[in-house]
């Protein structure tokens, strides 16, 4: 079984705490006695519940993909332009954080951090996902 260096399991069991909560504080907006008056009909606590989901599914999203390694990828080969497939032209640069992009998921907004990566063949700015993504593969 592979397991993760040190310093990845100890990141992993924080970003665990964090989740945990984050779920705390949703079940207490479920069914702290301050709240009840609110949910009085079905359809109010129904509403509440998928609410509460669907920021808990962003919430694990958003941390899933920004923890990626390919967010911001070091020492590697230039991601590839997803129209022509040449190497892309870093234009993050590595002492700048890499900049925010809001992205409509299923379960509502997720703001991804992302290094940003031109082609100047096509003249695209692309912000890559890493080397498995292919465009028309729901990758780009």
């Amino acid at each position: 079984m592979n397991e993760a260096p040190p310093d990845a399991a100890a990141r992993r069991e924080e970003l665990r705490q964090r989740f945990l909560g984050h779920c705390g504080a949703a079940f207490d907006l479920m069914f702290h006695p301050e709240y009840q008056d609110q949910l009085v009909t079905f359809d109010q606590r129904e509403e509440r519940a998928v609410d509460l989901g669907r920021d808990l599914i962003t919430w694990l999203l958003q941390q899933h993909v920004n923890a990626d390694a390919q967010a911001r990828p070091d020492g590697q080969p230039p991601p590839a332009c997803p129209k022509c497939g040449r190497p892309g032209q870093r234009l993050t640069q590595p002492d700048q954080p890499p900049p925010k992009r809001q992205v409509t998921t299923q379960a509502g907004e997720v703001t991804l951090t992302r290094e940003r990566w031109r082609c100047t063949t096509c003249r695209v700015v692309f912000f890559p996902l890493g080397p498995e993504a292919a465009a028309g593969h729901r990758g780009l």
